[in-house]
């Protein structure tokens, strides 16, 4: 079991059977947990019918067991309703049943349930440890309720509960995430106060957060005081940052940090490759681009979808419209298909400059693949005109006959045959 062969325990529980060996609670216990682990909640209310059947009075841990599948599988209406069978049948849910509840009712959005089940807790006697309290924390933020997550960050003190730096991290990317890195940054030197360490976690979620409302160098700064307290940046660490520089068309300062990369121990991935190549287009080195990514591959990489659809993009925005076309063919040459952004982003480059029969060929080519036209493209699409002066959506085949509403001011069309906001 704690070596998660759960499908060798289960085959094990048949040669059981089969040998006439009986089983008694605890093993069948042992062969819930391996159903629920295996996402088979049903097999182990299978299981617990054989214990009642048997004359066997499943205990707490056994109902526990059941009670986490059922949470695994998001299937919290029964998963409370076991809790509650449990209390009716004389038994007490100790600390963990109720925090494996807890748990999964802040995962499917419900944290204000869950903390009810906090005070229940609470009222019947159990420890309310950092673990139940970091659930409904994440569970606040989950749902964008931050505020929610720190009036129950400041409860855990007042009820004797120290903080833990999980318990600070939780709340970090809860600011971060909403873009509130002011308080973030006050959470983190509470954190300080409080005589905890930072870990590379905390330093990640902070430098994140900073980058995403574009307050980059600070994020720098925080970057520096990672080596200062004895800790190695990660390589989301760097790709964060390098990301936040080349959003901000500050390509050097990117660059410097991918050279640092490359003489300490974290190297350089191929996130960090397609970050640089997609800076460098929006700067206009697209001949830096084309470099880097010939050296990703001498370096042992193999581009994807996103690192090949950023290098399109970036060559259609210089206007080589052949050039892309042939790296979008040879893209699938080197087994890496084209998804519906890669068609997207070479339709529009066409489309811009004015090559509308080629941009229709490529369409007619993506809706055969199931792929859509994205809202850019649409837009293209509806205010572009052909040589002639007429629309050119006209010029799609099909588009006359089932897009009638769309000439009179209706919905615009994904040439898939559904129209935005139809239900798929």
């Amino acid at each position: 079991m704690r070596m998660k062969k759960h499908e060798t325990v289960v085959s094990l529980s048949k040669e059981m059977e089969l040998r006439g060996v009986k089983h008694n609670v605890f093993t069948l216990t042992i062969l819930i947990n391996c159903f629920c682990h295996l996402n088979r909640v049903d097999f182990g209310f299978s299981v617990w019918g054989k214990i009642l059947k048997r004359g066997f009075e499943p205990d707490v841990v056994t109902s526990t067991t059941l009670v986490n599948g059922l949470c695994k599988e998001g299937k919290m209406g029964e998963a409370v309703k076991l809790v509650a069978d449990m209390v009716e049948r004389g038994y007490r849910p100790g600390a963990y049943t109720y925090s494996v509840v807890i748990n999964g009712l802040c995962k499917v959005g419900k944290a204000d349930v869950a903390v009810g089940y906090l005070e229940e807790m609470e009222k019947l006697g159990c420890v309310l440890d950092t673990v139940a309290y970091n659930s409904v924390i994440e569970g606040y933020c989950l749902q964008g309720k931050v505020d929610g997550a720190r009036e129950v960050f400041d409860v855990m003190v007042s009820k004797g509960t120290t903080h833990d730096v999980c318990n600070y991290n939780t709340l970090l990317n809860g600011y971060c995430k909403m873009e509130r890195v002011d308080e973030a940054m006050q959470v983190f030197d509470e954190m300080l106060r409080e005589g905890l360490v930072p870990t590379v976690v905390t330093y990640n979620t902070l430098i994140t957060g900073l980058c995403r409302v574009g307050r980059t160098w600070a994020a720098h700064q925080l970057f520096r005081n990672i080596s200062a307290c004895g800790l190695t940046p990660t390589i989301i660490t760097y790709s964060t940052l390098i990301d936040g520089f080349c959003e901000q068309g500050n390509l050097d300062e990117g660059w410097a940090l991918f050279q640092e990369m490359q003489k300490s121990a974290v190297k350089p991935n191929l996130v960090v490759y397609t970050i640089l190549i997609d800076g460098m287009c929006k700067c206009g080195k697209l001949k830096d681009a084309k470099v880097l990514f010939s050296r990703l591959i001498v370096e042992g990489f193999q581009p994807d979808v996103h690192t090949y659809t950023v290098l399109i993009g970036g060559i259609c925005k210089e206007g080589s419209l052949i050039e892309a076309l042939k790296l979008f063919r040879k893209m699938e040459e080197d087994g890496c298909t084209p998804n519906a952004c890669s068609y997207n982003v070479i339709i529009q480059g066409f489309l811009q400059h004015k090559d509308t029969s080629t941009a229709m060929q490529l369409i007619c080519e993506m809706v055969n693949r199931g792929f859509s036209t994205d809202a850019a493209t649409r837009t293209f699409l509806l205010n572009l005109p052909t040589n002639d002066g007429s629309p050119a959506l006209k010029n799609l085949p099909g588009f006359c006959d089932d897009h009638q509403d769309v000439k009179a001011g209706g919905p615009f069309p994904d040439f898939t045959g559904r129209r935005d906001g139809a239900q798929s």
